[in-house]
């Protein structure tokens, strides 16, 4: 019997944090140190005694299994004390033992009957535990033991029994009470990481909303960084075909006036009016697919990107005296968002004529060389020009945000960071820049070589 009293008396059953197989554990030692045939762990809840689990030797699998599905939610009021006999001994926190319940006057033990009648049991002898904290005095449930075993029959519980289970109760009432402590405090850690969670999340989708706002923001400002230059290219590319429209039809009207009119003349001078409205239709139509974003990537040719870009910027670069010189392998394909490829090299080519305006008088040459090539199996683009090259200083700045030379002539510094936003993030490629000095037409020059990796 000291032995297995001592199970009851091991800290190790305070290590023990689910509640339900702790209940499982005393349940099944009690009855083993009083040698019972059956028992039952209520616990308090509220205002009413709450079945928490249930053991019985006697029963099939399936019938226990049976009488914990119609049991799992019996709930015993606390108020109906001569009703229950797990009520009254909580109540009135005392052993209640009965050597036959159905020989019994002192209590109904409906319930008792109707399990027997359901699981053709029989039940004969009760005591029944209340499990009270010795410190606290808090009520925390009962403990009730069906059909002392004798000899493997069926007897009565003895005063020894009401000792053993009387000793054993407040360190049984310890355990539960450490046990729903822990389950209290992990459902309070439990919900405290819940709110932080829930904060947390909060927080990152703010963080995403504000960064792909801010993406916006600064995506739109480049655009319309860039929408001036466009117009600019525009009303160059615009100027000579509506020259000659106006010419063309200064003539033709002219010769009607002084009667100098011919059939055969006014339809080639018209044909010319038409052909040049359709050149001015497909430049509006150029500069419109470039302001597209997209929204797929595709597969296509880097050097008809390029070409697309030097056509749309061709008009203020000559106006500026500024050459292209093209080396470009029309073989090499890459898959990423197109516009915005093109987007990228425009604001190169427009930073390069920015820096070759500033730092070469006119009367010098002004080039712009593109070279696109493919080496150990990458695809190169370098775009470089003759402007002198970047302070060394600022090398490493140049694609930070907001970071800008122009500041005096309004620039804003998202330029070249969108240019390496879209480079690294939408054309699985990556850009960086270097000043170098090289050779062209028996000339030494120097300057910024901006070089895109595929």
């Amino acid at each position: 019997m000291d032995k297995e009293l001592k199970h009851f008396y091991d800290l190790s059953i305070f290590t023990i944090e689910d509640l339900d197989v702790l209940l499982h554990e005393i349940l099944k030692h009690t009855r083993e140190l009083v040698s019972c045939e059956a028992g039952s762990i209520y616990m308090k809840e509220k205002d009413y005694l709450a079945f928490h689990v249930f053991q019985n030797d006697a029963l099939t699998y399936e019938n226990i299994f049976k009488q914990y599905c119609n049991i799992k939610d019996l709930q015993l009021p606390l108020h109906d004390s001569r009703k229950y006999l797990a009520v009254e001994s909580l109540e009135l926190n005392k052993i209640i033992i009965i050597d036959n319940a159905y020989k019994t006057t002192g209590y109904e033990l409906l319930g008792v009957k109707e399990f027997d009648e359901i699981f053709d049991y029989k039940t004969y002898s009760i005591i029944t535990v209340p499990l009270i904290h010795p410190r606290e005095k808090t009520k925390l449930g009962v403990i009730q033991l069906l059909n002392k075993k004798i000899d493997n029959k069926i007897g009565v519980f003895t005063k020894k029994d009401k000792d053993i289970v009387s000793m054993i109760s407040s360190f049984i009432s310890l355990s539960i009470s450490k046990a729903q402590n822990d389950v209290q405090r992990l459902k309070r850690l439990n919900n405290q990481l819940e709110v932080a969670n829930k904060k947390l999340e909060s927080r990152v989708e703010k963080e995403v909303k504000e960064n792909e706002k801010m993406s916006a923001i600064i995506f739109h400002q480049s655009k319309m960084a860039s929408m001036g230059e466009m117009i600019g290219n525009i009303a160059h590319q615009w100027r000579q075909p509506l020259s000659s429209i106006s010419t063309i039809a200064s003539g033709m009207s002219l010769n009607i006036e002084m009667k100098n009119f011919e059939k055969h003349q006014a339809i080639t001078q018209l044909k010319q009016i038409v052909d040049t409205t359709k050149y001015l239709s497909q430049t509006i139509d150029d500069f419109r697919s470039f302001y597209k974003v997209d929204r797929a990537k595709e597969d296509f040719n880097l050097s008809d990107a390029v070409n697309k870009s030097v056509s749309l910027s061709i008009a203020t670069m000559s106006s500026s005296y500024i050459k292209f010189v093209l080396n470009l392998d029309e073989k090499l394909t890459t898959y990423g968002l197109r516009n915005e490829f093109t987007q990228s090299l425009l604001n190169l080519l427009t930073n390069a004529k920015d820096a070759l305006v500033e730092n070469i008088n006119v009367e010098e040459k002004r080039y712009i060389f593109i070279d696109l090539y493919k080496k150990d199996n990458n695809n190169i683009l370098q775009i470089k020009d003759n402007a002198k090259g970047i302070p060394t200083n600022l090398l490493d700045k140049i694609f930070l945000q907001h970071f800008t030379t122009k500041s005096q002539n309004g620039g804003t510094g998202i330029g070249l960071f969108m240019v390496k936003e879209i480079i690294e993030k939408h054309m699985n490629a990556t850009i960086s820049v270097s000043n170098e000095e090289f050779i062209f037409n028996d000339k030494n020059y120097k300057g910024a070589c901006f070089t895109i990796t595929f």
